[in-house]
């Protein structure tokens, strides 16, 4: 994977973005992003708990060399689920969480071999899964919703 670091670059560019949330206002942090859309603490809450399954599910296993556990999601009902338990939890537990579950994931893939990084496995269902492309979707994943939440802080 020779673009590695700079993709790790990315990756880790969630983590201050998260971190500057804590200025915000409890009004912003809980009001709708757009019309119908989530809060920045759902966004947050969402972000923390796709962190934490790929750990549990994908990146662990494979730094420890074991099978992937990872399985198809009801995406719609994880998604749900996670804005639910976002407004649970106090914004200064919510981003350090999420922060938390995101330098675990680093420290996960960084201590990967070259070999490991650049593996193609399969999934529980059967699915190719591969660490590049894991990140270049959850660097878009986290692009999207951070211009979301810039977007609502500039208006």
């Amino acid at each position: 994977m020779d673009n590695f670091p700079q993709l790790m670059q990315s990756f880790q560019a969630l983590i201050p973005f998260v971190q500057s949330l804590r200025s915000m206002s409890d009004e912003q942090w809980h009001s709708p992003l757009q019309p119908g859309k989530w809060s920045t603490c759902a966004v947050i809450g969402h972000i923390m708990l796709w962190d934490r399954h790929f750990i549990a599910e994908a990146v662990q296993p494979l730094a420890s060399g074991t099978p992937l556990t990872l399985r198809h999601s009801d995406y719609d009902l994880f998604n749900q689920e996670a804005a639910a338990n976002a407004v649970t939890i106090h914004r200064d537990q919510l981003i350090a969480d999420c922060v938390a579950h995101r330098h675990r994931l680093i420290d996960l893939i960084t201590s990967m071999s070259a070999e490991q990084r650049d593996g193609l496995y399969m999934d529980g269902d059967g699915n190719p899964f591969a660490i590049q492309n894991y990140l270049e979707d959850f660097i878009g994943h986290d692009r999207h919703h951070r211009t979301q939440i810039e977007y609502f802080l500039s208006v």
